[in-house]
């Protein structure tokens, strides 16, 4: 394989749904490098729900905008998300186009409900494989455009700026050889954060390398605090914390305490189909009541019809079988998970950050669509509206590129040796946030959170492999968190804090934005 190129026009970053629809986009323009850091494992195939859509005869683009900005429990940006459920169908239609399977019943879409949606708006791709599905189409698609190149295994390390410009980013090849890339702009897209927890449905490369990136190079950071569990992920000991897709509560789902008692009831009259973030704590709590130790929950799919669940589910279905519980007939023992972080790079509605020459999309992007809480099926739809948007913004920023000296290979030398402990050091990262800045939080737990993150900053002070620069990155993303967390003394949408447990919308109805040292409220 040939080496990176010195320069391009384009660097995205990132090969999930939001970096491959930009890609798509750049390429009538320019060159488009994509660095995708793990092969056929983006962020967006793990995404087993559905990706949302006012399509069907029975709604309406104002009824999926009104859903949306309930859901963000009062801090959605109502441009943002009118952008993104008027830009959606066509969106939609170009997946089609490009050979998009989507469920279909005869020759007629199907559309399924999902959490409190008012519609049936859900699409789905072979069961419980949107993501997958809607990816291996971007992917085709991409192939076919002669200015796209992706390459695999390439971990991006910083950003290069100049005079305040983005010019390029520096790497770490599948060799661990550092090298460097000179281009006009580059897109962040490189998803989520959820490595971040000990327990969560994110895939290992969910490391929050671009928000440590871009906040590295001084772009601001918007609404960290918010980080959405998800209550229903496969809890076996021996088990990745697979995500059990909340469309199974759609269609009609249990969930029993450790006694075998229905209890959502009791948290909210939506019961089973109430919002995420109630529906994570309740499960927390009837754990925490039971007094078992490694308590769990049950998700139950035992009384809906066998072959329909087989059907509709059947990536769950295998997976769970791989583990001997076939969920046809056993109750799917359960905890809820990291799983979506609603804040990340602040950005404007073309995916602009506040540096020059600089853009996000998808998870990665605080675009201001999820507000405080994201509805579900949302983040497939982000990703492709504001993954176009982003790259045709970015076709303005061609220019004649410079081939700088730095632009080379540099000595294998300077990778250094493996380091001695990162894992453990990780580790120690997930607990002290799953402990103290995760589903609950306390004031006094979140200080000590960023206490013990503070006495850990010289052990991820000086990365030189790409595993102690994903150690880095989770340090400085979880220290984000938590002081976003601790600036915001209220309780709203996926941020619940015990100290402070109602809205106080006169102090906080706002988007706290991070830069250096700086935290403010906007």
């Amino acid at each position: 394989m040939k080496g990176l190129p010195a320069e391009t026009d384009f660097v995205v970053v990132g090969a999930g749904v939001a970096g491959l629809r930009a890609a798509i986009e750049l390429a009538r323009a320019g060159r488009v490098l994509v660095l995708d850091k793990k092969a056929a494992d983006a962020r967006t195939q793990f995404a087993r729900g559905g990706i949302a859509a006012a399509l069907s005869d029975e709604d309406e683009i104002t009824l999926h905008l009104q859903d949306t900005l309930i859901a963000g429990d009062g801090l959605c940006l109502p441009e943002a998300v009118k952008t993104l459920v008027t830009e959606g169908p066509e969106r939609i239609e170009e997946l089609i186009a490009w050979g998009t399977q989507f469920n279909r019943s005869g020759t007629k879409l199907v559309f399924g409900l999902e959490g409190t949606s008012s519609r049936n708006r859900i699409l789905h791709a072979q069961g419980d494989s949107t993501g997958r599905e809607i990816l291996r189409a971007l992917h085709a698609k991409a192939q076919t455009l002669k200015n796209i190149s992706i390459r695999e295994f390439e971990f991006s390390t910083e950003l290069e700026t100049d005079n305040g410009q983005v010019t390029g980013i520096s790497l770490l090849s599948e060799k661990g050889l550092p090298e460097q890339v000179v281009c006009s702009a580059v897109l962040l897209a490189t998803g989520g954060m959820g490595q971040l927890y000990r327990n969560t449905t994110n895939p290992e490369v969910a490391t929050g390398d671009g928000v440590a990136m871009a906040f590295r190079a001084g772009a601001e950071v918007s609404d960290l605090e918010f980080i959405q569990f998800h209550p229903t992920a496969l809890w076996l000991k021996k088990a990745p914390r697979f995500l059990l897709s909340e469309t199974l509560l759609g269609e009609g789902a249990y969930l029993r305490n450790i006694e075998m008692d229905r209890f959502m009831a009791k948290y909210h009259p939506l019961a089973e189909l109430a919002p995420r973030d109630v529906v994570a704590r309740a499960i927390m709590h009837e754990m925490e009541v039971s007094h078992v130790k490694d308590a769990y929950a049950y998700l139950d799919v035992t009384h809906l019809k066998s072959s329909q669940v087989q059907k509709h589910f059947p990536r769950i279905y295998a997976t769970c079988m791989q583990y001997n519980v076939d969920i046809t007939e056993d109750l799917i023992p359960i905890r809820p998970a990291a799983h979506y972080a609603m804040g990340g790079i602040r950005t404007d509605l073309n995916g602009a950050t506040s540096i020059a020459g600089l853009y996000a999309a998808g998870e990665v992007a605080a675009t201001g669509v999820h507000g405080a809480n994201r509805r579900p099926s949302n983040s497939l739809l982000e990703g492709l509206v504001y993954g176009a948007r982003a790259g045709k913004a970015m076709r303005k920023e061609l220019k004649q590129l410079r081939n700088s000296a730095s632009a080379t290979k540099k000595a294998a030398s300077q990778n250094g040796p493996v380091d001695a402990g990162i894992e453990e050091l990780i580790g120690q990262i997930q607990d002290i946030m799953w402990n103290d800045a995760g589903i609950v939080r306390t004031r006094v737990g979140m200080q000590e959170a960023l206490k013990k993150l503070e006495g850990l900053g010289p052990r991820v002070a000086r990365p030189r492999t790409r595993r102690s620069w994903e150690a880095a990155n989770l340090h400085l993303a979880g220290s984000l968190v938590v002081r976003a967390a601790l600036a915001r003394e209220e309780s709203r949408g996926a941020h619940y804090c015990t100290d402070y447990p109602a809205h106080d919308d006169k102090k906080f109805l706002k988007h706290s934005v991070a830069k250096g040292e700086v935290q403010r409220f906007v």
